[in-house]
């Protein structure tokens, strides 16, 4: 497993409230965070690839805020060293923010089931390989930490975790899985159904 990156943190100089995150390096960006996500320092926020090798990108100390700007055009975007990756914005003038954590967070689809939704995203895996059991199935039961999947991005691959909180029960129990093994998913998009204990 490779280090992650940190991003360069610069002042917009046309409003000295708003932070720049900056690519610290040359190569292709992926995985950009949404704009109204809120970020706070050692949050993932996308990943930079060069020369065949991803590294995943990390808000530095003092880096704190709600993304204003719009994703890359471009799925694999090429960036210069320095260039402008992110435009966050003060947290006290959002409102009605998304606010993503390192682990799964809670949500009600729309049918008003609780669901643990993609933290990010990219290629979801219930199990670490072909030949292994699944991380969960209907039926098991799960507490802090529970592993539950992995997300794969480029070839990089971060464990979906249970995080309960909010809607979440300290103790719940897989209902049924949302996505079949090796499905591409989008950051927020519900995997599992769960139920509380």
């Amino acid at each position: 497993m490779t280090e992650p990156l940190e991003l360069i943190l610069r002042r917009d100089p046309k409003d000295e409230r708003r932070l720049l995150l900056c690519a610290p390096d040359v190569g292709l960006f992926t995985a950009a965070r949404r704009r109204g996500c809120v970020l706070v320092p050692g949050d993932g926020a996308g990943y930079l690839s060069r020369l065949g090798l991803a590294r995943r990108l990390v808000l530095p100390a003092g880096a704190a805020g709600a993304v204003a700007n719009a994703n890359p055009e471009r799925v694999h975007a090429p960036v210069e060293y320095g260039e402008v990756l992110y435009v966050l914005e003060p947290l006290g003038d959002s409102t009605a923010l998304d606010i993503p954590g390192t682990g799964a967070q809670e949500t009600l689809d729309p049918g008003g089931a609780l669901v643990v939704p993609a933290p990010q995203a990219g290629r979801f895996w219930l199990r670490p390989s072909p030949e292994d059991a699944a991380y969960c199935s209907p039926g098991d039961e799960l507490e802090l930490g529970s592993p539950l999947g992995l997300i794969e991005i480029m070839k990089t691959f971060t464990q979906v975790a249970y995080q309960p909180g909010g809607n979440l029960p300290a103790r719940a129990r897989v209902v049924r899985l949302l996505v079949p093994d090796g499905s591409e998913v989008t950051e927020g998009q519900p995997l599992i159904e769960v139920a509380p204990l």
